[in-house]
Parts: C-alpha cells; structure tokens; sequence
C-alpha cells in the first residue's frame, strides 16, 4: 500500500503559489482518482473549507477511497460543526470517515472545545467516524493536545526545509502515543520545485537554503520532486504524505518519485527555522 494520500484541495479551489492551472475540471479529477487507486493510493484529505472539493468528489464517486475530512469553525456552536459532518457524508455518498480533524487548533481556547471533542468522539462510537484528531502547525500545539486530549490521527507540516518538528522529537512523541501521523506542506505549496529564477524576491531571504536544497538533489542525481518527498517519506514515523495534484501528469510523477528513499539525517544542513516562511498563512506573495 502507497504511503501516499491525495489531497483534495484543488479540487475545489486555486490553490498553490505553483498552480498555474487553477481549480482541477471534473473529468481530471475522475482521472485522477482512477489512477491514484490503481497506484495503492486510497486516503483521500478534503475539508468543507475546499470550495466545492467535497460536491465534485461526490460526483465522481469515492467509494474506493478512505475519506478524512476537517471541521468547520466551532464559532457556528458544536451543533452546527456536527450538521456539517453529517453534510458532507451526504456530499460524498458515505456511511462513515475514516477521519475527523479538528481543522483549526487555534480555536483551542474557545469555551465549547471542550464539548466538541465530546461530540467527535460520540460520533466515533457511533461508527460513523474511524480516527478523529487534529491538525496543527507547531509543537506547542502537539504538546498541550497531547496532554489534555486522547487523539487517533494528526495531520502536521514538514519538509526538508521544515525540521522542526523532528529535531524537537515531536514525531517520536506523538508515535509513543501511537498517533498516526501524516504530514502536509511537503512540497512547501510548490515552492520547492519552483525553478530559483521564477520565486519571487519576497522569499529572497531563503534563498540560499532554497538553492542548497536544488544542488542537493543535483548532487544525490535526483530531481527536486524525488528528494523533496523522499526525505518526507523516508522519516519512519511518518504514516501518510498528503500531496494536492492540479494535473494527472502530476500525480504520475509523484507516484514514480514515491519509490525513492534517501538519508535525512544528512540533509539538516538544509533546514531552516523562520516560521514567517514557512508557514504559507505568513506568505505576502
């Protein structure tokens, strides 16, 4: 089984600093949930958030798939966040999830948080989700979830530029409470793969880590795509890599990228530590 999982963002919205495509049609994305089944690819990642990601998946059918999905803003009342889920097993024609996430972690500190993890795990006994869990975006989220909460599945950011939450050992924490884990934001939006002459001057301040990350893959006769996912999928805590295609042509060339393994633990020269750039939310591009 491919450790890889289809993103369904651009399905539903232009999404990406590389997309020059903009939203996939709906006979692409027909193409390309046949090839991401006949490849062992078989989680597919979409939120409520995605535009129409949900309505077209629903469309072309996701019965082959395990479908995880994200909630919407508890701001609307955990009821309102529940009549959501219950949407969407309508949209996609499920009886059930394979996962729940709780799509902003920021919301932590709202009074009815509490109340919401209640309902999820509710809707877990019911049979209705499988995991439910979180997405997060730093260590110090993963810390207090950890600690106040008992989670199935998370979703994280990392990459080769993005070490962090290995050398904090945050991985190997969230693995000793058998947390499955799969990471997001491995190619950094498309940044990675970007040609360096075609970044725009904001990201000028990385650069040179962006250049060292290109005559790395040059040196280990790679292309960028190949070290960029093989240094995810080679860190053995992760369980899934989550990648958003604009194109089927794209997806072929993840899924034959997807054999290559390399030595991460050589490759932290080319980490940096600047959550400006790091986190696309921070981007002024």
């Amino acid at each position: 089984m491919s450790k890889l999982a289809l993103g369904g963002v651009q399905f539903g919205i232009d999404y990406g600093i590389a997309n020059t495509k903009g939203q996939v049609q709906i006979e692409e994305v027909q193409s390309i949930l046949n090839y991401a089944k006949k490849n062992g690819v078989n989680i597919l990642d979409t939120a409520s958030g995605y535009g129409d990601s949900e309505e077209v998946l629903g469309k072309v059918g996701v019965d082959n798939f395990q479908i995880i999905t994200k909630t919407t803003s508890i701001k609307q009342g955990v009821n309102g966040v529940v009549r959501i889920f219950y949407q969407f097993l309508k949209n996609l024609k499920q009886k059930k999830a394979y996962g729940l996430l709780i799509h902003d972690i920021g919301e932590i500190e709202h009074k009815q948080f509490d109340t919401l993890l209640i309902e999820l795990a509710r809707l877990k006994r019911q049979g209705l989700v499988k995991k439910i869990g979180v997405s997060v975006y730093n260590s110090q989220q993963i810390d207090y979830v950890l600690d106040n909460f008992s989670i199935d599945l998370i979703q994280l950011p990392i990459n080769i530029l993005d070490q962090r939450l290995i050398n904090d050992e945050s991985l190997v924490k969230l693995k000793k409470h058998n947390v499955e884990i799969h990471a997001r934001s491995v190619f950094l939006q498309g940044l990675l793969l970007m040609p360096i002459d075609t970044i725009p001057s904001w990201f000028n301040p990385i650069k040179d880590a962006l250049k060292l990350f290109h005559k790395e893959a040059k040196k280990q006769n790679l292309t960028k795509l190949q070290l960029a996912l093989g240094f995810v999928q080679s860190l053995t805590e992760i369980d899934k890599v989550v990648v958003g295609v604009d194109s089927l042509q794209q997806l072929r060339e993840i899924i034959d990228a997807s054999s290559v393994k390399v030595n991460t633990a050589e490759l932290s020269n080319i980490a940096i530590n600047n959550s400006i750039f790091l986190n696309p939310s921070n981007w002024r591009v």
